[in-house]
């Protein structure tokens, strides 16, 4: 009989990690798409800090270790990501260890700097501008595609990068919107959702976690399903109306491995907040009304 072994990779933020059992399955491709100001690039940038901190922390690991490994279902082992690799087609490193240094705690910042590979694709990507006349930041965006081989050649680079630095560690890909973008200048949308497709695969070949952001309502509700449904995983994040108050909150669409585990425990919403003490948390769980 082949023994299958199953891993589950802390996401780090440990005040989800205790309800999920452990974490995320290794291998899952994660879209991670949210309103803005919703919380899913903080869930991200506090998922590699604190995964990152762990390496240079045997006291907070040994901790994390014998915590979550007392939660694992039947058959399944604890595996840490050995390092991070961030795919930015948004901004450069130091914009973002600088909106590190200006949100979260001090030291995130460095933390995640000593234990990442960063990529920056940021340059390949040039905002309209806000002059409707104007198209000169077009023109050079496309001028730089051209010079790398167009959109195929760009990807072809993506996955080079990704073959080498994305084996056992947690990937971030910064964003998928621009990416998508960028892409829609010369490949159709089957094309595109070819790609995710491969990545997924690939993601399952490198047994670390793949982190994908996207905006909500950046597309057309039948292709945010299509990219929804290529994903191991979807994190849904948004502001949620209460009384008198607005709540950023996070719910689980789908999670292959994962989903099953939630519904038995009635569990459906997590309230969560960007604090500068912590990062990401979650704050409440929201449970099926009438059940305990």
């Amino acid at each position: 009989m082949i023994k299958i072994k199953l891993y589950r990779i802390p996401t780090g933020i440990s005040s989800l990690d205790t309800i999920i059992k452990g974490g995320f399955p290794s291998g899952s491709l994660v879209l991670l798409i949210g309103d803005v100001g919703a919380g899913n690039r903080e869930f991200a940038y506090t998922s590699a800090v604190m995964l990152s901190q762990l390496k240079n922390d045997p006291s907070m690991y040994n901790a994390m270790k014998q915590q979550l490994g007392t939660l694992l279902m039947e058959k399944e082992e604890l595996k840490f990501t050995s390092g991070i690799c961030y795919i930015s087609f948004v901004h450069s490193k130091e914009e973002i260890l600088m909106e590190l240094e200006r949100s979260f705690p001090p030291g995130y910042a460095n933390a995640l700097s000593n234990n990442m590979f960063f990529k920056d694709f940021s340059s390949l990507y040039f905002k309209t501008s806000i002059s409707p006349a104007l198209h000169v930041e077009d023109t050079m965006s496309i001028n730089i595609l051209k010079s790398v081989g167009g959109v195929k050649g760009l990807l072809n680079e993506l996955v080079s990068i990704l073959e080498a630095n994305a084996p056992n560690n947690l990937v971030i890909i910064d964003s998928l919107t621009n990416l998508i973008r960028i892409c829609n200048k010369s490949m159709n949308w089957q094309e595109l959702i070819s790609f995710l497709e491969d990545l997924q695969q690939r993601a399952k070949k490198w047994d670390g976690l793949v982190y994908l952001l996207l905006g909500r309502g950046i597309f057309e509700s039948m292709k945010e399903e299509e990219v929804m449904d290529v994903a191991d995983g979807v994190l849904i994040f948004e502001w949620i109306r209460e009384a008198f108050s607005i709540q950023q909150t996070m719910y689980m669409k789908k999670f292959t491995g994962l989903m099953p585990h939630l519904t038995k425990d009635n569990i459906v919403r997590f309230d969560s907040m960007v604090t500068n003490t912590d990062g990401f948390v979650v704050i409440n769980v929201k449970r099926i009304s009438g059940r305990k």
